[in-house]
């Protein structure tokens, strides 16, 4: 439900942006845009080549893989919680919209700059005034579940407590 929901709102944004509606303006703070970053979060590495964006996706395709069968393991394992299991589906949604962008995008038409296979760029819409990186709903994902994975990894990964919320009020208890 994740992915669909990144990938149907980066095809939104697509195809607004082809009908030059773009940018939708939420108050001061928020822009709806079109940008497509061929390099890693926050566009970090885009200008690197088309070398770079192939290696980049394979990495991108071994990493959802590895954070599939991880999750998988840890899960038959009763090693997590199931309030555990949600930052472990944030990272892995936010994964896998990103691979979806990089493998078919530019392939089925939905880039501007490239047409080939495992050259697609990830389509970033969201541009706050206060925070200068544009991003995508898949990118919020990542980043969310990561927090949670690294506040909460004793309950989550290590099973140490019978439940997360323990670790959730010490936060507030201290």
């Amino acid at each position: 439900m994740l992915v669909f929901c990144d990938q149907f709102l980066k095809v939104f944004v697509f195809f607004e942006n082809q009908a030059n509606n773009l940018p939708y303006s939420f108050g001061p703070f928020l822009n709806i845009t079109y940008v497509e970053n061929p390099g890693i979060a926050f566009g970090v590495g885009s200008g690197l080549g088309p070398i770079f964006k192939f290696f980049l996706t394979l990495f991108r395709l071994f990493a959802v893989i590895f954070i599939s069968f991880f999750f998988v393991s840890i899960i038959k394992k009763k090693r997590v919680c199931l309030l555990g299991c949600v930052p472990f589906s944030l990272v892995l949604s936010g994964a896998i919209g990103n691979v979806v962008d990089s493998v078919f995008y530019a392939f089925v038409g939905l880039n501007k700059d490239s047409n080939d296979l495992f050259q697609g760029a990830v389509i970033d819409m969201f541009h706050f005034s206060f925070f200068p990186p544009v991003f995508n709903l898949a990118d919020s994902f990542v980043c969310v579940g990561v927090f949670c994975l690294f506040v909460f990894q004793t309950n989550i990964v290590l099973n140490k407590k019978k439940s997360i919320w323990s670790d959730f009020k010490g936060l507030f208890l201290r």
